[in-house]
């Protein structure tokens, strides 16, 4: 269920381990979901800028592509303390919503699909 939908997909900047773990259990859970009530996500606008801003250079983390229409659960867009207006999941973030995984190509500032 959505609150506000200003975009189809949402993007999650996941640690690898997270996301093996989650292909493992059959949905993704995140620690701010016990810390915070949610998981962080971004528009495809934001992805990259959050990415640099928190996970800068790191190899270990992929980008979850999450089609909202799948989401059996709350998406609220709100804003943070920048200003932004970011979308936030309320809940664990089943597998049949993740469209694509991608990797982050820091060179090039892109995303990647990430090969099985």
């Amino acid at each position: 269920m959505r609150s506000e939908q200003f975009s189809e997909m949402i993007y999650h900047i996941a640690e690898s381990q997270a996301w093996f773990n989650a292909i493992e259990s059959g949905s993704y859970y995140a620690d701010s979901l016990s810390s915070e009530g949610f998981i962080h996500c971004s528009t495809r606008e934001q992805v990259m800028e959050v990415a640099e801003r928190l996970f800068s250079k790191r190899t270990d983390v992929v980008v979850l592509e999450i089609e909202q229409t799948n989401l059996p659960i709350e998406v609220k867009y709100e804003t943070a303390p920048n200003g932004k207006s970011y979308p936030h999941v309320y809940g664990e973030i089943p597998l049949e919503a993740v469209r694509r995984v991608f990797i982050i190509d820091w060179t090039n500032r892109s995303l990647e699909v990430r090969s099985a």
